[in-house]
């Protein structure tokens, strides 16, 4: 069986490499995905553009690159059948040929929020997850802090949205999809809080009006009172993302995080915060392939030491572009076997610290640590029968009243952190 043969029957291989290489799709295709990339007025959507989510074998989901340049040297096709199924195969005439569900571009990216600003470019559905940032400022993006691999355009930059207009947002995602968790995003706005403050109505606005799990990603703040206080308002998971490890690396690829907050406070923060969330609710991000692997291996194994989640999505290029660094920003690309590798250990990671990972379950956009069990050898009848039950829906609205039970339970009155 060949190399390529072997991916195909793998749906973490294949997800892996259609993430990385890209997917090559009709004429068709291409085009309904290419109208959801932009909104009326040209400006690229929030997030990746020219991506197109599929749902693999073991439902698992993926979002897939395909935008002609970036895909035209993968081997990778989508075709149809008579019926008019999905399959990903290979240009060789005896290739398997691996059936996927095609999820059509949301319509969500169709409206606009009341001050006109499309969905579009606050959000980004893929599956079960909802990413909103009700702002797109950040003191960072229009300098030499800047984060190299940041592809968000300083330009078209708006202030915090009302409350009703992200709630309105979620309703409709939500009419169409089975979105199930929501995530916040906002960039450096230069307070203690690290944008806590400004989250905090739209969460508690999201727990008033939906049965839905709320995870907030923001830089750490330099107090941990407002960790307290981000579960205590309703978070159920917080993301503080390092995305670099090496120190050194760190600085250059993080200038502004590193010097406004430094490395040490992300540790301080991301370990505080496991006493406070429940296991699997601290998250942080390290790219594959902008540091070397040994130095990402080292990361994610001092993280899980730690109680925190190692999220890992290899890097690729943002919105159709390549890096955006300076010429001095070195890239550690990986093979597809030291991918395996990694991922075959973050899930060893999770399974021994006894980790919770249904929060990042079914990311389309990067492998998840549950995700590496196809990687190990691991994916018995018994463990496929719970992580199915595990991702239904009636699983799914559980998760998310636990959470707010525990909440309930352990949360004491937290009162104003001074500002």
């Amino acid at each position: 069986m060949s190399v390529v043969d072997h991916v195909l029957k793998n749906p973490g291989l294949l997800k892996l490499e259609l993430m990385r290489r890209g997917l090559r799709v009709a004429a068709e295709d291409l085009e309904a995905v290419r109208r959801s990339g932009a909104d009326a007025s040209g400006h690229a959507v929030f997030g990746n553009t020219w991506d197109l989510d599929v749902v693999l074998p073991r439902d698992t989901w993926a979002s897939v690159p395909v935008h002609p340049r970036l895909a035209a040297r993968s081997p990778y096709l989508l075709v149809r059948d008579g019926a008019g199924h999905h399959h990903v195969t290979t240009e060789a005439p005896d290739a398997p040929r691996t059936p996927v569900t095609v999820k059509p571009p949301a319509r969500f990216f169709e409206h606009t929020t009341s001050e006109g600003i499309p969905f579009g470019r606050i959000g980004t559905v893929h599956g079960p997850y909802l990413a909103l940032s009700p702002t797109n400022r950040c003191a960072f993006l229009d300098g030499p802090d800047r984060c190299r691999f940041c592809g968000v355009a300083p330009a078209g930059a708006h202030d915090a949205l009302p409350v009703a207009d992200v709630i309105e947002a979620v309703r409709v995602a939500r009419g169409e999809h089975a979105v199930n968790m929501v995530h916040l995003s906002v960039g450096w706005l230069g307070g203690d809080d690290g944008g806590v403050a400004l989250l905090e109505p739209y969460v508690a606005a999201l727990k008033k009006h939906f049965d839905i799990l709320v995870a907030i990603d923001t830089l750490p703040p330099r107090a941990d009172a407002w960790i307290d206080r981000t579960y205590a308002m309703g978070a159920d998971a917080v993301s503080y993302n390092l995305e670099i490890w090496d120190p050194a690396r760190f600085e250059r690829v993080c200038p502004g995080p590193a010097r406004s907050l430094g490395r040490e406070r992300f540790l301080d923060a991301l370990g505080y915060a496991t006493t406070v969330f429940p296991s699997g609710g601290v998250l942080c991000h390290l790219i594959v392939g902008l540091e070397p692997l040994a130095s990402t291996r080292a990361g994610m194994t001092a993280l899980a030491e730690a109680g925190v989640v190692p999220v890992l999505p290899v890097y690729r290029p943002f919105k159709g572009r390549d890096m955006r660094a300076d010429g001095d920003i070195e890239r550690f690309p990986p093979t597809l076997e030291e991918l395996s590798e990694l991922y075959r250990d973050l899930w060893s990671l999770v399974r021994r610290h006894k980790l919770g990972v249904h929060l990042v379950r079914d990311l389309a956009t990067v492998t998840t640590p549950l995700e590496g069990r196809f990687f190990a050898g691991h994916d018995g009848l018994l463990r496929r029968i719970g992580h199915r039950l595990a991702g239904s829906r009636l699983g799914r609205r559980t998760s998310a009243r636990l959470s707010d039970l525990r909440r309930a339970l352990r949360v004491r009155e937290v009162g104003a952190v001074e500002r």
